[in-house]
């Protein structure tokens, strides 16, 4: 009697094609997921560079209402600008010394717009209205901070006269000065924000936790004293030539005060 075999073939992964396969989809999902992070982190950066144009129209429309001057990044608390100033609601900021910093004083030209305007991204979303302590933290973390050492004046910083810039007319390139930049704070209650009062120059020994912050792939977002907005890499911020009008005048991008 004959007898007849049949070979069957297994159609089943080995375990090392299963293992091949794993490395491929993680492989995959790693590169998609760093194509998705770079896509995100330009939206958001496109998001604040349209934010930061209008901050810089209202800083222009600002010093046309006001004789030519730059609006002051910090005031003494005697100025009788910090009683006047009023919030979104029409009401006295609250702490009146919240109306120190420039937010709430800059906010009339930008008609009130706090979130997608002062607070943009992940801020715009992160404190809400109902916050008791709201009017505070607009003035103390917008999305951008002010280059008030040198832009506008801090009375808590005096410089030497003439070195900080307080009319548009005595800045030697206004297209090159910045007045706005990304700034950050880290707050013990609300974690890591991103945005800040005031922004110093990378040589100007700011804190890791507060001031000027390149979130976006290395650049932070800055507003030029005429109005207009771009990205600058850390190199292009380390010039101060940038920061400050002297150091303009005397081209010297290594200048220190």
């Amino acid at each position: 009697m004959s007898r007849r075999f049949f070979t069957v073939s297994s159609s089943a992964f080995t375990l090392v094609e299963l293992l091949v396969c794993v490395a491929i989809i993680g492989l995959l999902a790693g590169l998609g997921n760093a194509a998705y992070q770079k896509a995100s982190s330009a939206s958001r950066q496109g998001v604040e560079i349209s934010a930061a144009r209008n901050l810089g129209l209202a800083l222009q429309s600002y010093s046309q209402d006001n004789d030519g001057l730059i609006l002051p990044g910090y005031l003494d608390p005697r100025d009788p600008r910090v009683a006047d100033a009023r919030n979104d609601k029409g009401q006295p900021i609250s702490p009146s010394h919240a109306a120190q910093r420039y937010p709430w004083r800059l906010l009339p030209y930008m008609n009130y717009q706090v979130r997608g305007g002062i607070w943009v991204n992940k801020l715009a979303s992160q404190i809400p209205d109902s916050d008791p302590y709201r009017d505070y933290l607009v003035s103390l973390v917008p999305t951008l901070g002010m280059n008030s050492t040198y832009v506008g004046g801090d009375t808590r910083n005096i410089q030497a006269p003439g070195r900080c810039m307080t009319r548009m007319n005595r800045v030697a390139q206004p297209s090159r000065l910045i007045a706005f930049a990304s700034g950050q704070y880290e707050d013990p209650n609300y974690g890591k924000l991103e945005g800040y009062f005031e922004v110093l120059p990378p040589t100007g020994g700011s804190s890791a936790k507060s001031g000027l912050s390149t979130r976006y792939a290395g650049k932070a977002v800055a507003v030029m004293l005429d109005g207009h907005a771009e990205a600058l890499s850390m190199d292009q911020l380390k010039d101060m030539r940038r920061w400050c009008n002297e150091a303009a005048l005397q081209d010297n991008p290594n200048w220190s005060p």
